[in-house]
């Protein structure tokens, strides 16, 4: 069965969950991008379950949102089976060129403004060979300017603790301890950080935020600290 990926633009489209749950499936995925003003609508989206993977802004500013999608577009068209769909849900066309990029090199990859009944499936577009993977001609060296961009300071265990116990109060908590750490994971990007989610998790046991006991995962009485 073809697994399907939502990438969902929360400032500009807010599709019903029961849109969302049909599209993905038994086995699909749901990457939802939201910024301040959309807290407020996350709790319904993570009644969905272990599905779901939501997403801040890092920092707000122009595009701020869509420069994320793209990125975990990516990042997920690279780590996943081929065969794969992925479905962007946004009204704004900027993410169009990376769409057909993404379908030139034979991946399915759409945009659609509405979450009805699932389309046709997208026909994959055989790949192309990149201008960059032929050889320059002998003699030539291209000299391509340095794209790496700067790191900033990762943040510490403590400073994640403390933007969980936030988002508990304005997004809703996890029901399960595998929601939980989806959501701490979120907070350190695409890359996979299972040992710092395993700080963070231990953080908010051992300040009672959350209680563990045989798998189950329970909430204590004061999650932000006066």
């Amino acid at each position: 069965m073809t697994k399907t990926y939502l990438l969902i633009d929360l400032q500009n489209r807010q599709p019903a969950p029961k849109d969302v749950a049909s599209w993905m499936g038994p086995n699909g995925e749901a990457w939802i991008f939201f910024g301040e003003h959309e807290i407020g609508l996350l709790a319904q989206y993570m009644e969905l379950g272990d599905q779901v993977s939501l997403v801040d802004i890092s920092k707000p500013g122009k595009n701020s949102l869509d420069f994320h999608l793209v990125l975990y577009l990516g990042y997920l068209v690279a780590r996943h089976e081929p065969g794969a769909r992925f479905v962007i849900v946004a009204a704004d066309g900027d993410y169009d060129p990376a769409v057909v990029h993404a379908r030139s090199k034979g991946q399915q990859v759409e945009r659609v403004e509405i979450l009805g009944l699932p389309p046709v499936q997208v026909k994959a577009v055989p790949p192309q060979q990149s201008l960059l993977s032929q050889s320059p001609p002998a003699g030539n060296v291209i000299a391509y300017p340095s794209l790496a961009p700067k790191m900033k300071k990762p943040k510490t265990v403590d400073q994640i603790s403390d933007e969980i116990r936030q988002d508990l109060v304005k997004a809703g908590k996890p029901k399960t301890l595998i929601a939980l750490k989806k959501r701490i994971q979120s907070r350190f990007g695409p890359e996979l950080a299972p040992t710092k989610v395993a700080e963070v998790v231990s953080a908010l046991a051992t300040s009672g935020v959350i209680k563990l006991a045989g798998g189950s995962l329970e909430y204590g009485e004061h999650i932000i600290r006066d």
